[in-house]
């Protein structure tokens, strides 16, 4: 019996069989994403989907009372490799994952709460998996809009997703 939390956590996140509610536990009780109050709302069951929050508060704000731009690259930079990881784990391949690049563009600031909605499509991963199949790697780009609490769009970003094979 592992009764180590660092370990079990490991495990878990590594397993073929870990269920999105899971996941979503395990990542909003994340200190990183705590500390920055990062809120992961939803998993779709094939991952998919998710949809995560940045929530506007004294932790995360800076001097004109906006949210960082620290915390919005946070709560934009680890979604679409820690997806790719899973659906791609699912269908039994294993990589190791992280993002290669990330590109920010801030359009106005954001004074509340701010959520972003990733979104992985099959032909996505059919690339990736091919990408895998030939190169034992596999890099691309992927956008992602955030959205403050009145609708607007108030940030724009582009994610390189990086995975090789283990």
């Amino acid at each position: 019996m592992n009764l180590n939390p660092t370990h079990y956590f490991l495990h878990r996140y590594h397993s073929p069989d870990l269920q999105p509610k899971e996941l979503k536990r395990m990542l909003n009780f994340w200190f990183p994403f705590l500390v920055n109050r990062i809120k992961i709302i939803f998993i779709s069951e094939n991952y998919y989907q998710m949809q995560v929050c940045l929530k506007h508060s004294f932790w995360n704000r800076n001097p004109n009372k906006s949210i960082w731009g620290g915390s919005i690259a946070s709560a934009m930079d680890p979604f679409f490799p820690i997806l790719m990881k899973q659906i791609l784990l699912r269908r039994g391949i294993i990589t190791n994952f992280y993002s290669k690049a990330v590109n920010i563009k801030f359009i106005k600031m954001i004074k509340s709460d701010v959520f972003f909605h990733f979104n992985i499509t099959k032909d996505e991963i059919v690339k990736a998996e091919h990408s895998l199949k030939q190169l034992d790697k596999y890099e691309g780009w992927h956008s992602i809009d955030g959205i403050d609490s009145k609708g607007e769009i108030c940030v724009k970003g582009e994610i390189q997703v990086f995975l090789r094979l283990r």
